[in-house]
């Protein structure tokens, strides 16, 4: 299957939310051969982009790509986890523990155990405040407000979101209303915002 682009996604004209399903992803091997990344979404306009989600199955030590101008938030979601180093800095990277970084660094990753995977948020700091968190077990809650980019990515498990159920992952994306969400036993789940600087 070819590279696949990352969806554009235009809210003004979109249902309430939108589930991504992880079976629908497809896979686009990195140039350097390290790893294959999964396209999810992004957000863009006349100024270029705010922000992109995606995943990443890093099989070995090495770079990794730069992108200038914008934060990244990478989340272990499979495997031991790695350890980024750049310029003299050094970030554990463990499993279900977001860490942010400058996406314009230079930065290479060192692996823990093996292959892991990674979820990665990056967003144009300037034109957004981008958070990240995980939960793990039983839980219920409601992610995001009105006028906030509410994103929701099932690490491992089964969540709920009304009558529609979420397995491990598939993404969810609201920027209408806030994401009303049950996870459920043995779960584990990353809750992301994104809110407009004004």
């Amino acid at each position: 299957m070819g590279p696949q682009r990352p969806r554009r996604l235009n809210f003004s004209g979109m249902p309430q939310m939108r589930i991504i399903r992880f079976s629908d992803l497809s896979e686009t091997p990195w140039k350097n051969g390290g790893g294959i990344t999964r396209n999810i979404a992004l957000h863009e306009d006349e100024l270029g982009l705010q922000w992109r989600l995606s995943m990443a199955d890093v099989a070995s030590a090495g770079p990794f790509s730069r992108f200038d101008g914008l934060t990244r938030i990478l989340t272990v979601i499979k495997g031991s986890g790695m350890t980024l180093h750049s310029e003299g800095q050094v970030w554990p990277a463990d499993y279900a523990v977001p860490v942010t970084f400058d996406g314009g660094a230079p930065v290479n990753a060192t692996l823990a155990q093996g292959a892991v995977r990674d979820f990665n948020l990056m967003f144009d700091s300037a034109r957004y405040d981008g958070t990240a968190t995980c939960i793990t077990g039983v839980a219920t809650g409601q992610l995001g407000i009105a006028g906030q980019s509410a994103i929701l990515h099932v690490i491992a498990g089964t969540l709920a979101l009304g009558p529609e159920r979420l397995d491990t992952g598939d993404t969810v994306i609201s920027d209408t209303a806030p994401l009303a969400y049950a996870q459920e036993e043995n779960a584990c789940a990353l809750l992301i915002k994104l809110e407009p600087r004004s």
